[in-house]
């Protein structure tokens, strides 16, 4: 260790952290222009951190150098019905100086993960940029695995797939509502599959089928709702909606937020001309990026969306610790008498 001093950080720390996030980014927008966007500045960096830190109150640790900060990691602690109480890093949530190396993240991550399992998280999850590979090695040899892709394609650098399928695509409208119900429980039901295993939970299930009913009254967050379709049965579908610009986004950019093809219909090529028809409309109204995500073990997923010319740019990794742990230590009593 280069003689580092850890420690919680605090508000007084903001200059710094900001400072070293910003430096960040300047080397994720050498491989990824884009996100060279408006927020990218002093103002809207601290006043994440700011909200971080006083709002959502994390636990994070500092890395210090004779009285310098080089480095942080911060946590919130989120309670999930699925998977109980874990800690998760946001994109915001860590930064090094760039002369430091991956080793630095290993140590930040030592100290502060002890803190997360007092806090009862065994589940770790962390969003890590990916064009200064320092951070996904880190994590890597962390024992961190990848389980969501986020990507940006450029609308401009589109090639539209020929030999799709012959169905009609059309726009969704206020009749739609069952028809998306019914549509609802494409993804998760796919997700369930192997190799990604997520469990379908009926109230879960029930939850998503009422958003998707919902989504033909929303006229403000939807920009295009795509429905593939064909002798008047649907088949697939694709939501566009808009995004809040962050550092992870790019400006003039929309959401492909969910997408999905019945299991049966799939391999016919409704999903690539859905995605002509979808990057055809998303141009017309003057967007220049589209980004989504998807679970890196879903192999339709993880196969079709790159070779729609959607680059990855960030990796959520995730840990998961032995909850054994929690007992089964040297500072139990009981094991010590071993």
């Amino acid at each position: 260790m280069n003689n580092y001093e850890f420690r919680s950080i605090t508000i007084d720390d903001l200059p710094v952290m900001a400072e070293l996030l910003i430096g960040r980014q300047n080397l994720e927008t050498k491989e990824y222009p884009f996100l060279n966007n408006s927020c990218l500045n002093v103002n809207y960096v601290m006043g994440t951190l700011e909200k971080l830190i006083v709002n959502i109150k994390v636990i994070g640790i500092g890395a210090f150098v004779n009285d310098e900060l080089v480095g942080y990691i911060m946590g919130e602690i989120i309670i999930s019905n699925r998977v109980g109480r874990y800690a998760a890093v946001p994109y915001e949530g860590i930064a090094i100086k760039t002369d430091q190396s991956s080793e630095l993240i290993r140590y930040l991550y030592a100290k502060v993960s002890v803190l997360w399992l007092e806090q009862g998280c065994f589940n770790h999850s962390i969003y890590v940029p990916i064009a200064n590979q320092v951070y996904y090695e880190g994590f890597l040899q962390l024992s961190f695995s990848i389980e969501q892709v986020h990507a940006v394609m450029n609308i401009e650098e589109y090639i539209p797939f020929e030999n799709v399928a012959d169905v009609d695509i059309r726009l969704a409208n206020k009749m739609d509502s069952e028809v998306l119900g019914k549509m609802s429980s494409i993804i998760t039901k796919f997700q369930n599959t192997a190799p990604i295993f997520i469990p379908v939970l009926p109230e879960v299930l029930a939850k998503i089928k009422e958003g998707f009913k919902r989504l033909v009254d929303d006229d403000d967050d939807v920009i295009a709702l795509l429905i593939a379709e064909e002798a008047d049965k649907e088949l697939g579908f694709q939501l566009y909606e808009m995004i809040t610009s962050n550092l992870m986004t790019p400006d003039d950019g929309i959401e492909l937020s969910v997408a999905g093809t019945y299991y049966s219909q799939m391999r016919r090529g409704i999903g690539k001309k859905l995605m002509n028809e979808g990057c055809k409309i998303i141009k017309e109204k003057g967007y220049s990026y589209i980004k989504a995500d998807w679970r890196i073990t879903n192999l339709a997923s993880s196969t079709f969306w790159p070779k729609c010319g959607f680059r990855p740019v960030v990796y959520r990794m995730e840990r998961y610790i032995d909850r054994n742990y929690a007992w089964a230590n040297s500072n139990n009593p009981s094991i010590k008498q071993l």
